[in-house]
């Protein structure tokens, strides 16, 4: 399927570099909320539950901030997501070169870090009759650390991408 089939103007497109960039600035707020609150546990001589708590809350954003940049990109090009196990399945397909439609978002080792996000997220949210482990909140924030600045160039190149494609369906249109 070729971006012609594809029937994707450059409006859209400039649309989807819009919300894009925007998710990204979602992406590295958040992750500056988790670097506070990192500090605030570091330094903390009461660590109890609810600073893990707020630990986990920010790991639970930033992962839901990667989530939606993921939905934004499946929804444009494949414009399908399957409804069982979903979430893993997205991550997955942001590695995926697919062929005349989009390069791949990210490579293994990025989703590795992210699936550690994914994983804690789930727990983090279904947590009722247990107590959070702080251990396993650290666990997850390690793989939080400096995971914005990383994912740049990642961003930077998918947006060279969708600039690649707003030329082509530009000149097309001429």
């Amino acid at each position: 399927m070729g971006l012609s089939s594809m029937k994707k103007d450059s409006d859209a497109l400039r649309q989807l570099k819009a919300e894009l960039l925007q998710d990204y600035e979602f992406i590295k707020f958040n992750a500056q909320k988790n670097t506070v609150m990192t500090e605030r546990v570091a330094y903390s001589i009461d660590k109890d539950e609810y600073l893990y708590a707020a630990l986990g809350y920010t790991l639970h954003n930033l992962y839901n901030a990667f989530e939606g940049y993921f939905l934004r990109i499946a929804k444009f090009f494949e414009n399908n997501i399957e409804q069982l196990t979903w979430h893993k399945a997205l991550l997955d397909r942001m590695t995926l070169h697919i062929e005349g439609i989009r390069p791949a978002l990210i490579d293994l080792d990025m989703s590795y870090r992210i699936e550690e996000h994914m994983r804690f997220r789930h727990v983090f949210r279904n947590i009722y009759k247990t107590p959070l482990v702080p251990a396993k909140v650290e666990l997850a924030n390690q793989a939080a650390q400096h995971i914005a600045e990383d994912f740049k160039p990642y961003h930077e190149r998918f947006i060279a991408f969708i600039d690649k494609l707003i030329a082509e369906v530009d000149g097309e249109e001429m």
